[in-house]
């Protein structure tokens, strides 16, 4: 199932027999066993790789306190829906599911129903959050989305700046000798052969003609050319391979290299940056992340406008913000 039947909190634990109350907004109370139902899935994930009972008591009270955060920002934006006419349909949100439904190829409702089943989620409970999610976009839409305003020279200074002033990636350019050495090679024969590969490292270091070595002796596709393989960058070769092709300097030859396909004497000709991307090839790229980091930024605002505005009562000690907890749920 995709991220779009996860619009909502995981109802994964039961709640509290005595439940306490986390923190009141504005006289509306939001109990502990919330919030930990919302952090609920990241500590689960945590606790699997952490043995430390000082270190997951100090990462759970992070993600307790992240999770409150999340909570006390819903109830304000709640707060503010009806004010601002971000309320949802009942068309509208049975449009909505059908969209999900249908980018999770689901036929139909009971088999909807079991995939809900499935995260411990019934079909109304689904739909009363899916429909607080979807007035919390609309809300937002309207408060902050429409006040996002990217121009063509702010990204064509975000172009210049990560794509022109950087250049491109990191390119060499190689050449390389393959011996090539079957897969069931005795010790003996992977000895000799790398012995082999040292000689021709040897040689060419004392002057001799790395691509006339190449043409002569190697085995590998690139021998007519003189060992020729052009420039690459990372994450095309091997990384036994590419591993060292970086870290030679230009000139340089390498001692014999073990890839799957037998030993390599590696010479490196030359380095370059790659060209630019065009401008036109990355515009609307750029574009769209400005508009996020705009959208996040303006968001933030905004909440941190209501919370200064808002009656907001932290119940319990080690949930209240500290300047260190920063996860998120």
């Amino acid at each position: 199932m995709t991220a779009a039947l996860l619009l909502l909190p995981a109802l994964l634990s039961a709640p509290d027999v005595l439940d306490r109350v986390a923190a009141v907004v504005d006289e509306v109370p939001i109990l502990l066993s919330e919030v930990k139902r919302r952090a609920a899935p990241e500590i689960d994930r945590m606790a699997a790789n952490t043995t430390e009972p000082a270190e997951f008591t100090r990462r759970r009270d992070e993600m307790w306190r992240a999770a409150l955060q999340v909570l006390i920002d819903e109830q304000l934006l709640q707060e503010q829906l009806k004010d601002a006419n971000a309320e949802i349909s009942d068309e509208q949100l049975d449009a909505a599911i059908e969209d999900v439904k249908r980018e999770n190829n689901i036929p139909d409702t009971a088999t909807f129903e079991k995939a809900l089943a499935h995260e411990g989620l019934t079909l109304a409970t689904y739909r009363s959050s899916l429909r607080k999610e979807l007035e919390k976009r609309k809300l937002l839409n309207t408060k902050v989305h429409s006040q996002a305003k990217v121009s063509d020279d702010d990204v064509r200074a975000e172009y210049e700046r990560n794509y022109v002033q950087q250049g491109g990636e990191d390119e060499v350019h190689a050449r390389h000798v393959l011996l090539q050495l079957k897969r069931d090679a005795t010790p003996a024969e992977n000895a000799a052969m790398k012995a082999r590969a040292m000689e021709i490292a040897q040689r060419a270091r004392a002057g001799a003609d790395f691509a006339k070595m190449a043409r002569d002796l190697s085995d590998g596709p690139s021998a007519a050319s003189g060992g020729d393989l052009g420039y690459f960058k990372r994450g095309v070769m091997v990384p036994e391979f590419e591993n060292i092709a970086f870290a030679l300097p230009v000139g340089g030859i390498s001692d014999p290299v073990r890839t799957q396909f037998g030993w390599h004497v590696i010479e490196v000709v030359e380095r370059r940056k790659s060209p630019a991307t065009s401008f036109d090839a990355v515009k609307e790229q750029i574009r769209l992340k400005l508009q996020k980091e705009q959208v996040e930024r303006l968001t933030e605002d905004y909440l941190t406008g209501l919370r200064k505005d808002a009656a907001i009562d932290i119940k319990i000690e080690n949930l209240k913000p500290t300047s260190t907890s920063s996860a998120k749920p």
